[in-house]
């Protein structure tokens, strides 16, 4: 008889009475996030391009800037909308190449190095009352000034200066995160 079909023909059992066949402790999985704050992150090496003054129709102008940035093959991350104009991330080590194309374009336009983006990771963070007010609440009171805020339906993400982003990545653990006490 091959191994395979002696496996199908014998018969599953337990007793459960017995010493010999009490399972062992099994860890549960979970499947499922806690809800809150579960996790706070840190990415640097960012640079903020903020570009202003884009004459009506805007949109237009938006559409230049982008296109510019992209021909010279840049990713850009976090884009906003501004009244007059937009403004990005872009890697740092590519902020040169944004701020020659911007030069030569003609547009107005500021790049700030030294960029960090902290992550606040919840499950469901827009469905938890009050979650997102206690996380602007809590960056408010570290006096950091933020560039920009953005959420998704498990993060917040705001944009900060580099010699801030541990000092507000660190208040939010000890404001946001549950202690195993308090689980």
């Amino acid at each position: 008889m091959s191994r395979t079909s002696k496996f199908m023909t014998e018969p599953i059992s337990c007793d459960m009475d017995s010493p010999k066949s009490t399972p062992a402790t099994f860890r549960e999985t979970e499947f499922e996030k806690r809800r809150g704050v579960s996790r706070i992150e840190v990415r640097t090496g960012f640079a903020q391009v903020h570009v202003s003054e884009i004459a009506a129709p805007a949109m237009v102008g938006r559409l230049k800037v982008l296109k510019a940035v992209s021909e010279q093959q840049v990713s850009i991350d976090f884009l906003k909308l501004t009244p007059s104009g937009l403004s990005f991330l872009v890697s740092e080590d590519r902020a040169g190449a944004v701020q020659t194309v911007l030069e030569a374009s003609g547009f107005s336009f500021v790049v700030s190095s030294g960029r960090s983006i902290v992550l606040v990771h919840a499950v469901n963070m827009r469905d938890e009352e009050g979650l997102i007010s206690r996380i602007v609440q809590t960056v408010i009171g570290t006096n950091v000034s933020v560039d920009h805020i953005g959420d998704m339906h498990d993060r917040l993400l705001l944009v900060v200066k580099d010699a801030d982003a541990a000092k507000v990545a660190q208040r939010f653990r000890e404001s946001l995160i549950p202690t195993e006490l308090e689980r």
